[in-house]
């Protein structure tokens, strides 16, 4: 599963800006809802005027902002020379295709268009595209709004909602109440297949309630069947009850809150998982592969010495040794 963080998107656009440079962009047009933080991050890099496409389409008014002046000034879209059309991925095309030419119907100057990420290493659809990314893949501004849900198990507590206080999570009334009026996180526009929960199978009334309210819709609801807090703690099974559904169920991604479980369940189902807390896609074999790296770093530094540093010092000794045994005469 490849991913695609904010962070990384603004990496990828600012190692190839001098790719965009040389089109002489005068106006960044992007494709909602995911073209425009590209869009966005790509106009500012060149100081110049950005809007959506069916604001283009229809020539309303630019603006620019009282704190920052842009290359060139335009008071609307149609005065630019060169406009980038821009997308955040390219698949099939269509989408960008279908912006070109309602582009073209209005416009008949320069217009490139621009996809930050392609699934093909090769794509006539556009004029660019600035780094291969294959599928399967999922980006993080569209995590939630993604069909990978129909495939994927999430956590709820610090997922879909706040995680509970020591003082909440008492198993009992204040933990009945943190369940019916927690606070939202990251509330998934798919239905999502399963939702795998180490909450006790006894609070399932207050946690379907809490899902109804919020819209939440979702094929199964997987939770522990223990009789209490202290049993679930003295068994600590949290990864394995996660891990073990998540392999048997051929689900393509677990979501995540907590970077050490997120690491567990992904050792354990050798399946990928992203963490929401520290923004990141553990893969099978990833902590073997650090392991590994370690090794194979050890294994040279030795190399090394024995074929560098020890003759050197075995010279510097002889040396030293000669020197003694002179100033001993």
């Amino acid at each position: 599963m490849n991913y695609k963080s904010y962070s990384d998107l603004n990496t990828d656009i600012r190692n190839h800006i001098q790719r965009i440079s040389e089109l002489n962009i005068d106006l960044v047009v992007g494709v909602p809802r995911s073209g425009m933080a590209p869009a966005y991050m790509i106009s500012l890099l060149l100081n110049v005027h950005c809007t959506d496409i069916e604001s283009f389409i229809e020539n309303r008014p630019l603006t620019s902002g009282n704190t920052r002046r842009v290359r060139r000034e335009l008071s609307t879209p149609f005065e630019a020379e060169n406009v980038l059309i821009v997308d955040d991925s390219i698949n099939t095309g269509n989408t960008m295709e279908e912006a070109v030419r309602k582009a073209r119907s209005v416009f008949d100057k320069h217009i490139y268009a621009l996809a930050v990420y392609s699934s093909k290493l090769m794509h006539d659809r556009v004029d660019v595209f600035l780094e291969f990314v294959s599928q399967p893949r999922v980006f993080e501004w569209n995590l939630f709004g993604h069909q990978v849900l129909k495939d994927s198990c999430l956590d709820i507590d610090g997922v879909l909602c706040v995680d509970p206080t020591e003082q909440q999570n008492d198993d009992g009334v204040l933990y009945r109440d943190f369940i019916l009026n927690a606070k939202p996180r990251f509330l998934p526009s798919y239905t999502v297949f399963a939702l795998v929960t180490s909450r006790l199978e006894k609070y399932r009334p207050e946690t379907e309630q809490w899902l109804n309210k919020y819209k939440i819709k979702y094929d199964n609801l997987i939770m522990l069947d223990l009789p209490s807090q202290q049993e679930r703690k003295k068994l600590r099974c949290y990864g394995d009850h996660k891990a073990g559904f998540y392999q048997r169920s051929g689900s393509v991604l677990f979501i995540e809150s907590d970077p050490f479980q997120a690491k567990e369940i992904c050792e354990l189902s050798g399946k990928p998982v992203y963490c929401t807390d520290d923004n990141h896609m553990y893969m099978p074999g990833y902590m073997s592969l650090l392991v590994n790296d370690r090794i194979n770093i050890l294994d040279r530094l030795k190399g090394l010495y024995d074929s560098h540093f020890y003759p050197l010092l075995r010279e510097s000794k002889k040396i030293l040794f000669g020197v003694q045994k002179r100033n001993k005469r």
